[in-house]
């Protein structure tokens, strides 16, 4: 997806911060899809009051900036500042849609199955463990993210390992995941919790999300096997191909097949944690030791 109008620079120019010369049509066009996309998240947000909602947004907010980047990289492709802005920030967005459907599982899972857990692990705790774990993975592939634009080539190579390990980490949970969500297909079949929705179809998007996320991560792995500067890299075609569009599709799912609109009443949330007060500890400066218990599990 060669540009010529903005007047590239020879792709040898050692100001060129881009393997190829980057489409400005194709940066303005996939950036308007996920500033709408931010605009439907949002307000589907506020409409439905689902507050965890924020995290769907924050993806879409940062795939937004990131492309942003890159428009400006386009009309501007010596100034590094944009390469590496962009380039980070679309590397690290996937993972808060991942954490966004380990969130709507787990209320998926605290909302039709009557044990409220898979495997005698609590939705709660599920969730919580998969975030957690997201966020080691963040921190991973940022590491390594950040290091494949340095100019030094053991570094760059360095950083390339850091962050296939952590994007290969990042599958494996999420094959993981896929097994809990069968099981949770399995279960509700069995003996689901009458709702006054349906659970299918919010099912049957979150399997669509997690392949396009998966397609997006084999593209990712199978591109830097080769290195920074392998074939797949240096064509742009690939990356608004196998990065950008499932991505975007990834997130509209979740704008078209709303959780909010399937995850309705109290029971669809969490009930809040209880925080009961015990003895005052002296080596504490006096203040009282804090239990915070599940009233759907440690109050019954």
């Amino acid at each position: 997806m060669g540009n010529a109008a903005n007047q590239c620079p020879d792709l040898d120019d050692p100001a060129m911060q881009w393997p190829y010369c980057p489409s400005l049509p194709a940066a303005v066009a996939i950036t308007a899809c996920f500033a709408a996309l931010t605009v439907a998240h949002l307000s589907q947000a506020v409409i439905h009051r689902k507050k965890f909602c924020w995290v769907i947004c924050m993806a879409t907010s940062w795939e937004t900036a990131g492309f942003t980047m890159r428009l400006l990289g386009a009309r501007d492709p010596r100034t590094q500042a944009y390469s590496i802005g962009s380039n980070l920030l679309v590397l690290l967005s996937p993972l808060w849609v991942n954490a966004f459907a380990y969130m709507v599982v787990g209320r998926m899972i605290y909302y039709w199955l009557p044990s409220k857990s898979i495997w005698r692990l609590k939705a709660r705790t599920m969730t919580s463990w998969f975030v957690w774990l997201d966020v080691v993975i963040f921190f991973v592939q940022a590491t390594g993210g950040s290091m494949i634009e340095n100019e030094d080539p053991g570094s760059a190579k360095l950083g390339l390992y850091i962050y296939m390990g952590g994007i290969g980490l990042q599958q494996v949970f999420l094959f993981l995941f896929l097994l809990i969500m069968i099981i949770f297909n399995v279960d509700v079949r069995r003996q689901g919790l009458h709702q006054p929705t349906s659970w299918r179809r919010l099912l049957y998007s979150l399997y669509t999300v997690l392949a396009l996320i998966t397609i997006r991560i084999i593209f990712r792995l199978v591109e830097f096997s080769s290195g920074v500067n392998g074939p797949i890299p240096k064509n742009e075609v690939y990356f608004y191909t196998l990065e950008a569009t499932p991505m975007v599709l990834a997130i509209g799912t979740f704008a078209v097949i709303h959780p909010g609109r399937t995850l309705t009443g109290p029971e669809s949330e969490f009930s809040a944690l209880v925080v009961r007060k015990g003895k005052r500890r002296w080596w504490w400066c006096g203040r009282r030791a804090r239990t915070k218990l599940d009233p759907d599990f440690e109050m019954q």
